[in-house]
């Protein structure tokens, strides 16, 4: 999803592509479900709430994507089991080992080893973005500040979730959710668009948007929630780290990226944090009564 996503940026910009994922994602399962969409019994204030997490997610997961690239964006987003353990424990009332909250503090310096490349030691630094209040802060900095936020955003987005997994099923969960999510961004469309001049859409452009709202949206998504209500809140610590495998190998193959030791030992770090926070859920879960 990062890489395609990062490829397809000169196309269409980040927000508009973000909402066009989600109406394409909406239209599917609406389709599948016949149009029935069973979100009756679904608690109203936990789809809003959902949803609002869901928009926020997918605008710092796009704009920090097309700042820094795609195999960074998979790879920093696998802090997500850490802000899960957070999450679970104030949402959830979950009870953490020590050896988890060590394996969050080890991917926590994983990160900073990251941002540490991208924040201009070394002569890295590269363009420059420019914040409210004349604040500026390198491009590629800033997009990791804003990929780490949307790990912490998607855990809270499946914390809140639960109940509606619980209430309607994880499609039709994923379903209301995204409806809101586009309704609350679909205003700024407009305001992104203001002024481009866009490029004709290619059949890989239509493959690449049709690919992120079915294949990334509607199906991962969906999945994602199926199995995140089945378990607790952090047995999918360890399946996260195929995401910035997959990521960086087409990063560097589809877009050309570079990697560089300081990814590299940065994903080590992260890695084994992710694998600390695993060993120590499965102990949890194996241990007796």
């Amino acid at each position: 999803m990062y890489v395609v996503s990062a490829a397809t940026f000169d196309a269409i910009p980040p927000l508009t592509l973000g909402v066009l994922r989600l109406v394409i994602g909406v239209a599917v399962l609406a389709v599948v479900f016949r149009g029935r969409l069973g979100l009756a019994a679904a608690p109203k204030g936990r789809i809003v709430a959902a949803g609002a997490v869901v928009a926020v997610t997918m605008v710092m997961q796009f704009v920090g994507t097309s700042l820094t690239g795609g195999a960074e964006g998979a790879l920093l987003t696998t802090t997500t089991p850490a802000f899960v353990l957070v999450f679970g424990v104030l949402l959830e009332g979950e009870r953490v080992r020590r050896i988890a909250w060590a394996g969050c503090v080890v991917a926590v310096a994983g990160v900073a080893v990251l941002a540490t490349r991208n924040a201009g030691f070394g002569g890295l630094a590269g363009a420059q973005a420019v914040l409210p209040g004349g604040i500026t802060l390198p491009r590629a900095l800033l997009g990791d500040l804003l990929l780490v936020a949307s790990a912490a955003t998607w855990a809270l987005f499946s914390s809140v979730g639960r109940p509606l997994v619980a209430a309607v099923g994880a499609f039709r969960a994923i379903l209301g959710a995204s409806a809101v999510a586009v309704v609350l961004l679909l205003p700024f469309v407009p305001l992104e668009l203001a002024g481009r001049t866009l490029p004709p859409i290619t059949p890989l452009t239509a493959a690449a948007v049709l690919y992120l709202g079915i294949g990334a949206t509607a199906i991962a998504w969906s999945l994602w929630y199926r199995g995140y209500a089945a378990a607790p809140p952090a047995v999918a610590a360890a399946a996260f780290f195929a995401q910035p495998v997959v990521g960086a190998v087409l990063g560097v193959l589809v877009l050309g990226e570079v990697l560089g030791p300081a990814f590299l030992g940065g994903a080590a770090l992260i890695a084994v944090g992710v694998l600390g926070i695993a060993a120590a859920t499965r102990e949890g879960r194996e241990a007796p009564e």
